[in-house]
């Protein structure tokens, strides 16, 4: 039995194909509309991977209406599984990213997207790179939005609420404007133009209806005031930052880069939120509850599928409203490929905000990648449960990623030319690379937890509106996970993990014949890989033992990739009970060429004390030397000060010491927590610790043997107590800046502290709280 099942899509910008009313689905525009077949179970499964579109929005409607009610349930839309998110070992960054790869391949080993700041006669009197350094991007010349920016005279970030600037000369506030609140807020920089998109929420959030007369359902529905994304231009006149227009869009903010002044920023949205779906009580309801939920969908509108927007001038009064993107620039496969709509928005980050710049796929979007010419979207399989009896291991191992190609190189919107599928699934945007007309592409195939994983470099070329492979090699990290990829010209890098770390080299000169030149075996694995030039590639990720993998701390290595068939790992550092967060943040990380000064956040606990910040290492010379460390801790604090007795290993039976029968056993001698015995009259409180005084820890202390003299009190460390170091910035004067906030988060809506050190002996100079 042949069986046709659905693709995932996801795109950017993305032109208008023609169809009709009665078909608004087309066919391949320059496919050769060949069908991908696969074998599951016995069974053919059929993957469609090409995008078409819509010419009216009544055509458009029905495709909508039509597709969910042939899918609703009784449970809403909750019958497929997309293949892609499946649990495999090590982490799959779902979140789309957009990135650049510079005409020539070669990798800037700053790592910056070079600008310059203008003097006031409109001469260049700053350079990114040289005199201050910039957002660590993927790319070089492809900028990154961030919570702070800077031209190297001026530092802007959003903290409390607010966009602050800050006088890099004075150290010194000199400008602050409300923003809209988001928990997530970023920004564009453009010479004194700022765009900053934030993630929040409509008010209301999710609402709750009764409904009295459908006993056999749940008196609960589900409407999505939901989240939403706002982008607001602001533009500074000296030292005064004003909001000229903000957007407030339907979705979630996925991510954004900006070329040459122009952003494109993802969003991505549910509508499944969107209708007033009821649920059965029990199962003799559920036949009733789904003819309802079809019933909605018949009589849905635009407005419950695809996201609105509002735009607002700078009084915050409305100049208009509607559908993010226009009837014509929605797309969808040419077989249902899942509930989802991935809209990609193009604004010029010093130009007016017009919505109908926006182009969107009716698909979920996952991993999203484009060079100077070419947008590329990798989506995973989505398999109907209901149709295909099989088990979910079978469709593991046969998981398929679509690849989907848009031409930007003109002026005008983006034109879908190509699709094709490969073998297995994609990390992240890291995954890919566009080089020489070609795209490369790492993909796994199988299980790393049951050994059967392979990990493949694939080579894609565009044949008459196909993307057609012309180039793979494999047997890369059998039985393992992917932990990085990094490619640089005609060489590709991939690590791998379960045990140990293979670091894998790959020949792409000829992109026919792809091949693996070296592999190197260490210990731990490198979550994020930095070339820095002269056959050298710093790798920042996490120790780890050789018996079983277990990791130990944090790793920095330094890799000589200069013989391709001989990688050696030349330099280590390892922080021991450490860890950091670069493989998931890579603008943490900063590499300042200039001085070959690497600066890497770690967290470290030691006796119960966490300690939070950043370490500077030195690269030269074949070597990695610590030369400082720098952390935000208020030194007028004394971490764990109290009035309180510290419980200490000499208060405990000796017993416990070695059986830990008890939990204040594991809090005094892992040193996980701090216990401390209050008497009467005591402030149950430690500085830099949150405290807690719970029954439970008394009644553990007296089946363990522990006659307290007062009340037990377990304190655990708060992010105000050890600010977490999220971004590094060296600017003029030989100064090098970090921020931090509570826990690590810059999200906008919370506190920060920037900090002040001397890039020479990185000494603390100044501090400013915001």
């Amino acid at each position: 039995m042949r069986r046709v099942l659905t693709t995932l899509a996801a795109v950017g910008m993305l032109a208008a194909a023609c169809g009709t009313d009665d078909a608004p689905i087309t066919g391949s525009p320059g496919g050769s509309g060949d069908d991908i077949v696969i074998d599951i179970g016995g069974e053919d499964v059929v993957l469609t991977s090409s995008l078409s579109g819509f010419d009216s929005c009544d055509g458009l409607l029905d495709h909508l209406r039509q597709e969910g009610a042939d899918r609703v349930g009784p449970w809403g839309f909750d019958n497929g599984w997309y293949g892609g998110w499946w649990p495999v070992d090590g982490p799959i960054a779902l979140e789309a990213e957009l990135s650049v790869d510079d005409a020539s391949g070669d990798f800037d080993s700053s790592g910056a997207a070079s600008t310059e700041s203008q003097g006031d006669d409109g001469t260049a009197s700053l350079a990114e790179g040289v005199d201050f350094s910039g957002t660590n991007v993927q790319e070089s010349g492809v900028d990154e939005a961030d919570i702070v920016k800077t031209d190297g005279e001026r530092l802007y970030i959003v903290a409390n609420g607010e966009l602050v600037i800050v006088d890099v000369a004075t150290r010194a506030v000199v400008g602050t404007v409300k923003v809209p609140h988001g928990d997530r807020a970023q920004l564009f920089l453009d010479g004194d133009n700022l765009l900053l998109i934030n993630q929040g929420w409509f008010e209301g959030g999710f609402g709750i209806t009764e409904d009295a007369d459908a006993e056999f359902a749940s008196d609960i529905a589900v409407g999505y005031g939901g989240s939403r994304t706002t982008i607001t231009r602001i533009t500074v006149d000296g030292n005064t930052p004003r909001i000229i227009e903000t957007l407030s869009a339907e979705g979630d903010y996925v991510s954004a880069r900006a070329v040459d002044g122009t952003a494109r920023i993802v969003v991505r949205s549910n509508p499944q939120y969107n209708f007033p779906f009821v649920y059965p009580q029990n199962e003799s309801g559920e036949e009733r509850a789904e003819e309802s939920n079809r019933d909605a969908l018949l009589d849905s509108e635009l407005t419950d599928w695809l996201p609105s927007y509002t735009l607002l001038d700078a009084n915050g009064s409305e100049t208009g409203d509607g559908l993010l993107v226009p009837c014509e620039q929605v797309h969808a496969p040419t077989e249902f490929a899942g509930f989802g709509v991935l809209s990609v928005l193009t604004i010029d980050v010093d130009g007016d905000i017009k919505p109908g710049n926006t182009s969107s796929v009716l698909a979920p979007g996952e991993v999203v990648y484009a060079s100077t010419d070419s947008v590329y979207v990798a989506t995973t399989t989505w398999f109907d449960l209901d149709t295909l009896d099989v088990a979910r291991d079978q469709i593991v191992e046969n998981v398929t990623t679509s690849v989907h190609r848009f031409d930007i190189s003109s002026d005008s919107s983006a034109a879908y030319t190509a699709s094709g599928s490969v073998e297995g699934i994609i990390r992240d945007s890291f995954s890919f690379s566009e080089h020489n007309d070609h795209l490369r592409v790492v993909t796994t195939t199988g299980n790393s937890w049951d050994e059967t994983s392979e990990s493949f470099v694939r080579v894609l070329n565009e044949v008459d509106g196909e993307l057609v492979e012309v180039g793979t090699v494999g047997d890369m990290g059998n039985g393992e996970a992917v932990q990085s990829v990094r490619f640089q010209g005609d060489v590709g890098y991939v690590v791998t993990f379960r045990q140990v770390d293979p670091l894998y080299t790959i020949d792409l000169s000829d992109p026919t014949n792809p091949v693996v030149r070296g592999e190197l075996k260490i210990p731990g694995f490198s979550s994020y890989l930095h070339p820095i030039g002269d056959g050298l590639v710093i790798g920042v990720g996490s120790d780890a033992d050789e018996e079983n993998g277990r990791v130990t701390g944090s790793k920095v290595s330094l890799f000589d990739v200069g013989d391709l068939d001989d990688p050696q790992e030349i330099a280590t550092w390892i922080g021991p009970d450490s860890w950091n967060n670069v493989g998931w943040d890579t603008h943490a990380f900063l590499w300042w060429a200039p001085e070959n000064l690497a600066v890497v956040p770690i967290n470290t606990w030691d006796n119960g004390q966490q300690w939070a910040g950043v370490v500077l290492l030195r690269v030269e010379d074949g070597s990695i030397t610590e030369v400082g460390r720098i952390d935000h801790a208020d030194d007028s604090i004394v971490a764990g000060q109290s009035e309180c007795r510290e419980v200490t290993a000499e208060d405990l039976d000796a017993a416990d010491q070695v059986e830990f029968e008890s939990e204040i056993a594991y809090m005094v001698l892992e040193g996980y927590a701090l216990l401390l015995d209050c008497e009467e009259g005591e402030a149950h409180a430690a500085s830099g610790f949150e405290c807690h005084d719970e029954p439970w820890i008394n009644e553990d202390a007296a089946r363990a043997g522990f006659d307290a003299e007062g009340t037990l009190v377990s304190c655990w460390p708060i992010g105000d107590g050890v600010p977490q170091i999220s971004r590094s910035i060296v600017l003029p004067d030989g100064e090098l800046w970090t921020v931090s906030s509570p826990w690590g988060w810059l999200g906008g809506s919370n506190p920060a502290r920037l900090q002040v050190n001397d890039l020479t002996t990185f000494d603390r100079l100044d501090a400013v709280n915001l």
